[in-house]
């Protein structure tokens, strides 16, 4: 039963205090972006196994997602948000605490439990809270969040690292987690009645097996830059354990995915088009930090400093991408959001150790834009496209897709840089040109899905014009 919808001052209070507090967990998904290169000194690890704090924070997240909306339907709004936000003041403890890599993981796992499930907790409350004509421009609104946390993640963290160290990433996190507990005690209330719905377990165990190992595979590839017996192993475990998970899925009467979603080919394509702008957005924001630190040899300050105009861009573009989502509908949209990706990534195919820091930075900042444009309009359009009734399991579906790409596909394009450097190695190239050459092959992976998502997008319909 919905207690606040007739008041729209408690109900816009409340989604304020839900977006701060998303804002605040979705800035560490990529805070521990510029820390990678002070990891692997600090605690003598590869730069395959550093960027478990940023994948593996990714796929935890991305996991947590399918519980959205048995959480959703089950608890009291109120106190499962102040039970997110606890859990990740957690986490950033055992962050801050750290004084091994596996304790500094541990706690970034723990933080993406509580980020993972809060982004559907918002999504959800909004499908119920605001009508579909509103929907758009709301959802750009939390694009903000969604894409803003994230692009800005870098800056701050490499000031954070630069001025107080690395325990501090955690750190800095406490008082405002505890500031957001007493604010979701005052102004957040409960939307629905819970139900005494249940949750498949062995499905939840499916889907963290499967993907843990894909995961895993890429890892281990990416360490011996190369394929190995090992990393093959891994990946067919996590492919027979997905194609059980999709099997239980479609044989059980309440499934963890609804997979009946998929049947509707707007939402599959947009749901698609959403996880590739995911890739973009968070492969490169890992991906150029270490460029710039490990090639051109800058701090982590100036690194992040780099990446500002990008994510200040990103923070004005997303709420005008969902009202010409509204206005022009997705095709014209995702089309001119790929091709500004793309653009934007071919010149990161040239970079060198000496390319000019202007440009780095004019083109990160020129691709965010796309990504912008692009997120969360195919994310809403694939919602708007199927049933009342299927929404919310819609964005538990789209969701976790967009989530877990994110960590797989930045998994990838790190994997890309392990085959780079090496082949690298095997021309003799110089530390600094064999790191180069492994940012190169990653470059040109990211350039790569961009123009898959430009040359997908021609599939999507045209906006229906309505007659006056």
């Amino acid at each position: 039963m919905i207690t606040i919808e007739s008041n729209k001052a408690k109900r816009n209070r409340m989604l304020a205090v839900l977006l701060i507090g998303a804002f605040t967990m979705l800035l560490t998904e990529t805070f521990f972006n510029n820390a990678l290169p002070t990891i692997i000194k600090t605690f003598a690890v590869s730069q395959s196994t550093a960027q478990w704090v940023s994948t593996g924070y990714q796929l935890v997240a991305g996991l947590m997602i399918p519980i959205s909306a048995w959480v959703f339907h089950r608890f009291n709004t109120q106190r499962t948000f102040l039970t997110l936000a606890v859990v990740f003041l957690v986490g950033c403890l055992f962050g801050f605490f750290a004084t091994n890599f596996w304790w500094l993981l541990a706690g970034r796992l723990v933080q993406a439990v509580a980020a993972g499930s809060m982004i559907p907790l918002i999504q959800n409350v909004v499908l119920v809270l605001y009508p579909e004509k509103s929907r758009g421009t709301v959802m750009g609104v939390i694009g903000l969040v969604v894409a803003f946390g994230p692009a800005l993640g870098p800056t701050v963290g490499g000031w954070v690292i630069d001025t107080w160290g690395l325990a501090w990433l955690s750190g800095v996190l406490i008082p405002l987690v505890v500031i957001l507990i007493v604010a979701a005690v005052m102004w957040v209330r409960p939307v629905m009645t819970p139900e005494n719905v249940q949750v498949d377990w062995l499905s939840i165990t499916e889907s963290s097996v499967g993907f843990a190992a894909l995961l895993y595979s890429f890892s281990m590839m990416g360490n011996v830059g190369g394929i190995s017996t090992g990393s093959i192993l891994w990946l067919l475990v996590g492919l027979i354990v997905l194609v059980l998970f999709v099997r239980r899925q479609l044989t059980i009467a309440q499934p963890l995915i609804n997979l009946s979603v998929f049947k509707n080919w707007t939402f599959s394509l947009t749901t698609i088009l959403s996880a590739l702008s995911n890739i973009a957005l968070l492969g490169v924001e890992l991906v150029l930090p270490l460029y710039l630190q490990r090639v051109q040899g800058l701090s982590a300050l100036t690194s992040g400093l780099l990446l500002l105009p990008g994510a200040l861009l990103e923070g004005l573009i997303s709420p005008i991408a969902g009202k010409l989502y509204d206005r022009f509908g997705i095709k014209p949209i995702a089309l001119v959001g790929f091709a500004i990706i793309a653009v934007g990534t071919f010149p990161m195919l040239f970079f060198t150790p000496h390319t000019n820091l202007g440009l780095v930075a004019g083109a990160y900042a020129f691709r965010i834009v796309g990504v912008a444009t692009v997120m969360m309009p195919t994310f809403t359009e694939g919602l708007n496209a199927l049933p009342s009734g299927l929404s919310v399991h819609g964005n538990a579906a789209s969701s976790t897709v967009r989530q877990i790409a994110g960590s797989l596909g930045t998994a990838l394009l790190m994997m890309m840089v392990a085959f780079g450097t090496q082949s690298g190695a095997s021309q003799h190239l110089s530390t600094v040109n064999q790191l180069n050459h492994g940012y190169w092959f990653s470059f040109l992976m990211a350039f790569l899905m961009a123009l898959l998502g430009f040359v997908l997008s021609f599939w999507l319909k045209n906006k229906k014009v309505t007659a006056n």
